[in-house]
């Protein structure tokens, strides 16, 4: 079924039950006490016989006489004896005739409602003395044929008031449907021509409000903008990778060629054939390993959380570097040590490609920093050498992004360093920032969570 289905039904039926309740409640509370109050004027009725009959001298009167004055319209009065026979009766001309029902004689008050031959009927029962002294029943019987045409008449209006409800609340249930499942029919409409067309596409918004479908609508356009960016940045990846592994490829086939024509006649190009393409396969395998990190979701990576000390890890990967490549660092703390809850050979990775690509740019010492900064620990790196402009800032952390002028092939590297690096950082729930001004100096700092400010 569809949603405007259950709609149209949802909606009409609960009303339905509603009106159903309300209307069977105000008939049934005007049918009572319209019946309690008749019962009560034919018990004062009854009152008021029973006082007439108290008074002195009427019992020389005739009882039928006696009787007759108080004979209620559309009525029957009964007096019943002691044995339950009626010995006197009185009732009124009319129309149809009074149903007979059997006399009981009743020592206490009391009073009801029958039916009979479909029609209701009210009676009430009070004890009397007779004229001869004896203990009697008077029974008052009256005809409640004006409450039903009351009762009818009042069902009919209030079956009339709910059809007056039932049919505007139909129609007005169909343009709320119609209002609702507008923008999700746009959404299914916009679906199937991405389905069918392969387009990013996107829902019009005619109408900007603060309601829940216009948010469902805008939350679409965003999912969509979303998935765009991500679409375009997998074409890139896939471009920038076959452009990236082109090279490495075609060095090798052009080496084997050689190696396969003169190889084995001179031993000096076997021998830089070889080179060659070890070179070239020990590239396209980092670069490889470099890709498959980053095709891994963070969340999906394994980090070994333990407590380390930031300055410790820095002022080793210095010692390192100093000792292989004989370049300088300065590392500057004003603490004597940092602890963070970490993945400590991840971090370690991360500072080495930040010190990396700090001695491919610069010649000078390179400077590392360690310290607490409000909410975070951070360390930081920062080179003297050629700057990236301010229009690429942005695009540093792309995957295979290289300024045109400052990082060539031979000093850049995959392109994929930095990508990875921020992958880690974010892993680590930390950020990582950018700061570099042309021709003076580049500064990256990862900011990681304070374990200690947390706790």
């Amino acid at each position: 079924m569809k949603i405007k289905n259950k709609i149209y039904l949802f909606s009409t039926v609960t009303l339905l039950i509603i009106l159903l309740i309300i209307n069977s409640s105000i008939y049934w509370l005007f049918a009572k006490v319209t019946t309690d109050g008749e019962l009560d004027r034919l018990k004062q009725e009854a009152l008021h016989i029973t006082d007439g009959l108290n008074q002195e001298g009427v019992e020389k009167i005739d009882p039928a006489t006696l009787l007759q004055p108080y004979l209620p319209t559309n009525g029957m009065l009964r007096v019943i004896d002691a044995d339950s026979r009626a010995i006197v009766t009185q009732e009124a001309d009319g129309d149809e005739p009074m149903p007979r029902t059997k006399p009981h004689f009743e020592r206490k008050a009391t009073d009801g409602q029958f039916e009979a031959k479909g029609m209701e009927y009210g009676f009430v029962k009070v004890p009397v003395i007779w004229t001869d002294g004896r203990v009697m029943t008077l029974e008052v019987t009256e005809s409640f044929a004006r409450l039903q045409s009351n009762l009818k008449m009042l069902k009919n209006v209030l079956f009339l008031a709910s059809l007056f409800v039932l049919i505007p609340a139909f129609f007005a249930g169909r343009m709320l449907s119609n209002l609702i499942l507008r923008p999700v029919n746009s959404m299914i409409q916009t679906m199937e021509d991405i389905q069918v067309r392969g387009i990013f596409k996107k829902i019009p918004l005619e109408h900007q409000s603060k309601d829940e479908l216009y948010k469902m609508g805008n939350t679409f356009n965003k999912m969509m903008d979303l998935l765009q960016q991500n679409f375009e940045k997998q074409q890139q990846f896939v471009s920038d990778a076959s452009h990236e592994l082109k090279t490495p490829l075609t060095v090798i086939e052009s080496y084997a060629k050689l190696l396969k024509r003169w190889g084995t006649k001179k031993p000096d190009v076997l021998e830089e054939s070889v080179e060659a393409i070890h070179s070239e396969a020990v590239r396209m395998k980092a670069m490889t390993n470099q890709m498959l990190l980053l095709a891994n979701n963070s969340a999906e990576w394994n980090l070994n959380m333990q407590r380390m000390d930031l300055v410790s890890v820095c002022q080793t990967a210095a010692d390192q570097l100093t000792n292989a490549y004989g370049r300088t660092f300065q590392l500057v703390s004003n603490e004597e040590s940092v602890l963070v809850l970490a993945d400590e050979q991840k971090i370690k990775q991360v500072l080495v490609v930040l010190l990396d690509n700090a001695m491919k740019y610069s010649s000078d010492a390179v400077e590392i920093d360690v310290g607490i900064d409000q909410e975070h620990v951070f360390f930081s790196v920062k080179d003297s050498g050629v700057g990236i402009p301010k229009e690429d800032l942005p695009q540093v952390f792309d995957r295979f992004f290289r300024v045109d002028k400052a990082r060539s092939r031979d000093t850049g590297g995959t392109g994929l360093g930095l990508s990875i690096a921020k992958r880690i950082v974010d892993a680590h729930e930390g950020e990582i920032q950018l700061e570099s001004e042309e021709g003076k100096w580049t500064k990256v700092t990862v900011l990681l969570p304070n374990e200690e400010r947390g706790v």
